[in-house]
């Protein structure tokens, strides 16, 4: 099986000690003995290991990545632009190519040595591609029901401005890569019926050619497409140029952000100048260790050392923590607040326990019979991965055992993937028995003749997991779960041997982190009292208050499609009648 974005994420999630709250990991604000005094007399706290809690008091002090580093003046090149968009990204070069279309010259820099892309679904609340296909426009519900999963706490007029203006965004991407010569697909997302609360509407965008047809991970052929279309309709992207300032007036603390000065490969540093704006699209902030202290304490602790050790600014999909908050660190300097939506929400992903292969949904629980290492079930396994495993976490040790029979993908409906078409790739039960012996053979699984011995070898207590089998079955039997209140027709009995299980337990892997800068919906940076900061814009992943304390995947592809498309090509237009 071909690991792709989907693949990866069947069974998974990112929770865990999300929804507990435990310990910041790695560092915290210090100890007032080893504060020191800024040239503004704000206190600044170092970085520290210490282990404390945050609190109001910690939350409101400056932290060392807060305070203005001295101006750069030794400047060997100044270029100008009436755009300069920093990052060549999705959401940065969408920007850009918006932009230029409107007529305006247009600079992008970037860290990275080439055009970035993570992923690759693309939400659209409707297309030209879905009236093709006979898919309906998504009803707004479907947005209420994301945004009141996230608890409300966001701004929820940017989730509305995305919802009017999505369809014009999508097709105005659809007409640039078919022009290119790619087809675009539509990704099948989900095995829940639509009444389910966890239900997702076919939505999600991705193109493809005839050499790759997995539309999930198809992205690069977006950002390669618009670098080429920007560089060839005249207009300019540096690469190697990391953002080190902006310059705001003559103090960097009012007045208006004209420019931001980057630093070159051989160590110059080069002004690029903004007429009209300057746009951050620099993506997160995992990298930095006090950030993510700071701003996403829930997940610090799941960022791997080496990357806050080295930063690549050419990361793409990959796990544990990618980029330093550039942007938000020079929009900080300059006057920008932080997101009022706190803590920022995290996208990621926990290794699920559950049945290899084929799979119900990429983005679903498992839906066979889920314990914890007590041997007590613990939920309605039919749910989505997010909500599934912010359950799994919080059980004893963090741990959650799948337990299954072989007539499990007899029941269930199961597939191994999708085309760039939309064509779900089904495979037969004997299909999926093999992959399931695969795992067993690399130890992933275990397989038992029996009950008892699946317990042994799971480490679970037999008599409490007999009976707690003993009683679902019955519940399956019955067709009602009186316990959890499962859906009927996904209450799957276990009694056909063999029998199989694994143990899902450890540190949830890590995709991204969510948010930064105040944004108000035009996606421009705004200042404590919610002021937007003349010439200064985000957009992507750093837009902040879109998102609240985690990320759902309840409407697939929700932040290629809002954040990056719809708001990035908003924008450009945005800029270019307003500035």
């Amino acid at each position: 099986m071909n690991l792709d974005r989907r693949n990866f994420l069947k069974g998974a999630v990112f929770t865990g000690a999300l929804a507990a709250g435990g310990a910041i990991a790695g560092c915290a604000p210090s100890s007032p003995s080893s504060q020191k005094e800024t040239s503004d007399s704000s206190e600044t706290f170092a970085q520290s290991t210490s282990g404390e809690y945050m609190n109001a008091a910690k939350a409101a002090q400056k932290w060392e990545f807060e305070v203005p580093p001295e101006p750069i003046t030794d400047v060997a090149e100044t270029i100008q632009a009436d755009v300069v968009v920093v990052g060549a990204g999705t959401s940065g070069l969408v920007t850009a190519y918006s932009a230029l279309q409107e007529g305006l010259n247009v600079i992008v820099v970037s860290a990275s040595s080439k055009p970035i892309s993570r992923g690759g679904s693309n939400n659209a609340i409707y297309s030209k591609e879905m009236e093709k296909r006979g898919i309906p426009r998504q009803d707004p519900f479907i947005m209420v029901k994301e945004m009141a999963q996230q608890g409300n706490n966001l701004d929820t007029r940017k989730w509305y401005r995305y919802y009017h203006n999505s369809e014009e965004a999508m097709n105005w991407m659809i007409d640039i890569m078919e022009g290119a010569g790619y087809r675009t697909g539509i990704e099948i997302n989900s095995g829940m019926v639509d009444d389910s609360l966890f239900y997702q509407p076919l939505a999600a965008h991705g193109w493809y050619n005839e050499e790759n047809q997995s539309i999930g991970m198809t992205q690069p052929f977006v950002v390669n497409t618009l670098a080429e279309k920007i560089e060839a309709e005249g207009g300019k992207i540096y690469y190697k140029n990391i953002g080190r300032q902006l310059v705001r007036g003559t103090d960097n603390a009012s007045g208006r952000v004209s420019a931001i000065i980057c630093e070159r490969e051989d160590g110059s540093y080069a002004k690029y100048e903004a007429a009209k704006a300057v746009v951050l699209a620099t993506g997160d902030f995992s990298a930095s260790r006090d950030m993510m202290a700071k701003y996403c304490p829930q997940a610090a602790y799941c960022i791997d050392d080496d990357a806050y050790d080295e930063v690549d600014y050419d990361k793409e999909f990959v796990l544990g923590g990618l980029y330093p908050g550039d942007g938000q660190k020079m929009g900080l300097w300059v006057g920008a607040a932080w997101q009022k939506s706190y803590p920022n929400a995290p996208m990621g992903a926990s290794l699920n326990a559950g049945a290899e292969g084929a799979q119900p949904g990429p983005y679903q629980n498992f839906w066979g019979l889920m314990v914890n290492r007590e041997g007590q079930r613990f939920m309605d396994e039919y749910c989505s991965c997010i909500m599934g495993g912010r359950v799994q976490t919080l059980q004893p040790g963090g741990e959650s055992i799948a337990l299954w029979d072989s007539n499990y993908c007899d029941q269930s409906p199961w597939y191994l993937g999708q085309g760039g078409l939309g064509i779900i790739q089904s495979s037969t039960p004997d299909e999926v028995r093999a992959t399931w012996e695969k795992m067993v053979e690399n130890g992933a699984y275990v397989k038992a003749d029996t009950i008892e011995e699946l317990c042994e070898k799971l480490e679970l207590p037999t008599e409490e997991t007999k009976a707690t089998i003993d009683r679902y079955n019955q519940m399956c039997d019955a067709k009602e779960d009186t316990d959890f209140f499962k859906r009927p027709e996904n209450l799957l009995p276990i009694k056909t041997a063999p029998f199989y299980g694994n143990k899902a337990s450890g540190i949830p892997a890590f995709f991204t982190v969510l948010g930064g800068l105040r944004t108000d919906d035009m996606m421009r940076v705004c200042d404590e009292d919610d002021n937007p900061i003349e010439g200064l814009y985000n957009v992507g992943t750093m837009i902040g208050d879109f998102y609240s304390g985690y990320y759902t995947f309840q409407m697939e592809g929700i932040n290629y499609g809002a954040c990056c498309l719809t708001f990035g090509y908003l924008t450009g237009k945005f800029i270019a009648s307003n500035e």
